[in-house]
C-alpha cells in the first residue's frame, strides 16, 4: 500500500479500537509514515465507521451518541469526531442521535 498510490487498505475491528482516532485508524497513518517517509497516508486519508454504536460504546454517560470527544471551548482545537460515519442496520430511535454530526 505504501508503494501504490491507487492501493486501499481495509481494517475490521472492534469499536474501542476505532473511536476517538486512538486505535487503529491512527495507527495506519503513523506505520505508513514510518514505511515511507514520503507517504501520502494521514488522518485524513483514513475513513472510520461505526457499526450499530450504542451510547456507552462511544463513551457517553446519556442515552445519546457521543460523537465527540474534547468540545470545551477551551479545547475545540483537539476536538477529534468519534468516527466519520455511523452505520445501523435498522433504524435507530430518534432520541439516540442528538444532531448531526455534519450540519452544513
Amino acid at each position: 500500500a505504501t508503494s501504490r498510490a491507487d492501493s486501499m487498505v481495509i481494517t475490521i475491528a472492534s469499536i474501542p479500537d476505532v473511536r476517538f482516532l486512538g486505535g487503529i485508524n491512527g495507527r495506519v497513518p503513523r506505520v505508513c509514515q514510518h514505511l515511507n517517509p514520503a507517504s501520502l497516508v494521514d488522518n485524513d486519508a483514513v475513513t472510520t465507521i461505526l457499526l450499530n454504536p450504542n451510547a456507552r460504546e462511544t463513551l457517553s454517560e446519556s442515552k445519546f451518541l457521543r460523537l465527540e470527544i474534547g468540545t470545551a471551548p477551551n479545547n475545540w482545537t483537539y476536538q477529534t469526531k468519534v468516527a466519520d460515519y455511523l452505520w445501523f442496520s435498522s433504524m435507530p430511535k430518534v432520541n439516540m442521535i442528538p444532531r448531526m454530526m455534519n450540519e452544513q
